[in-house]
């Protein structure tokens, strides 16, 4: 998609005329393979640019080990259509006025959070985008600098199988991954058993094709619902998440009434949703729903909950610190 927008059914014949199977890298997910990425490209205390909002565990993956430092880019216009040169070139200067180098740039594509697909505009706009390293989720000549990561947790829903696989044509990259690769390799019966998956094409379409209508299934019933709260959020494209607006409903617009509402339904209905201040979204009551991490019966409850604190929230505005587990004991009764 990224290449050939136009050319949208290329068969595996067709994509290892263009893809080196020997440009392939495998490591224990894709967390393990960013971590591995800033400690080959980058030093301690550089800075990596991240389109925010943004998945929050980057900031532990690319600072617990090789000690970098994520610095979030504002998007200027619509965060869903990705940063534009201008963002990206506001972000290093400001991470350069705090003495950071700007290393690396990691974009999501699909996002996450938000659901939506960047254009392969968009992507070509930030791979020529000045000459730091890039790293993209989701090939003719990329050269030394843009890496491409994927991993089986989202799209196979398999996080315990621990296996992210790293596509770059710089081959002293792949030297130094190969070394680093003794601490978080994929185990040779892991491999096998994933080489024999997905050497079954008509159980991989089968099992993509049925995953993708239970996700459209979970999804709609989680923004029909939103729509019946008159609760706004963006329209999701691709991935497993809603991002949604609930700045309506915070006792203040900051960081803390965010929290305040995270504890209520925490506490009150036992939900979860990440907050946007986890994610480096600078409006506050921004909240990532994960609406594939439960079954439909159990998405169907939380909505429920979700849709009983909403309206006793509307109700009790000016009194929000009457708002309090005891008083909403209902609401998983």
């Amino acid at each position: 998609h990224f290449l050939f927008p136009e050319r949208r059914n290329l068969t595996f014949g067709d994509c290892l005329s263009y893809i080196r199977p020997e440009l392939v890298c495998y490591g224990a997910g894709a967390s393990s393979l960013i971590s591995h990425l800033a400690l080959c490209l980058a030093e301690c205390g550089d800075a990596v640019l991240i389109p925010a909002p943004y998945y929050a565990a980057f900031d532990v993956d690319l600072k617990i080990i090789a000690g970098c430092i994520a610095v979030p880019v504002h998007c200027s216009g619509d965060p869903s259509k990705g940063p534009s040169p201008r963002d990206l070139e506001d972000a290093a200067l400001a991470a350069e006025a705090k003495g950071m180098r700007v290393r690396m740039l990691l974009i999501t594509n699909p996002c996450n959070p938000i659901g939506t697909i960047f254009t392969p505009e968009v992507m070509k706009d930030a791979v020529d985008w000045d000459d730091h390293e890039i790293c993209t989720l989701s090939v003719t000549e990329l050269g030394d600098d843009v890496h491409h990561v994927w991993a089986l947790s989202k799209d196979f829903g398999a996080s315990g199988f621990r296996m992210g696989t790293l596509y770059t044509q710089n081959e002293k990259l792949l030297r130094s991954l190969a070394n680093l690769n003794i601490f978080s390799g994929v185990s040779h019966p892991m491999q096998m058993m994933i080489a024999e998956i997905f050497l079954d094409d008509n159980w991989v379409y089968d099992f993509l094709h049925q995953s993708r209508e239970k996700i459209r299934y979970s999804y709609e019933l989680c923004t029909r619902m939103l729509d019946e709260m008159v609760i706004p959020f963006f329209h999701a494209k691709a991935g497993i998440f809603v991002y949604a607006d609930f700045s309506s409903l915070l006792p203040e617009p900051t960081a803390e009434g965010e929290g305040k509402f995270a504890s209520l339904l925490l506490d009150a209905a036992r939900i979860i949703m990440t907050p946007g201040a986890a994610q480096h979204d600078q409006k506050p009551g921004m909240f990532r729903i994960c609406y594939c991490f439960v079954s439909p019966e159990l998405l169907m409850m939380a909505m429920q909950r979700l849709d009983n604190i909403i309206v006793k929230i509307r109700t009790h505005r000016i009194h929000w610190d009457s708002l309090t587990p005891e008083s909403m004991s209902d609401i998983i009764a």
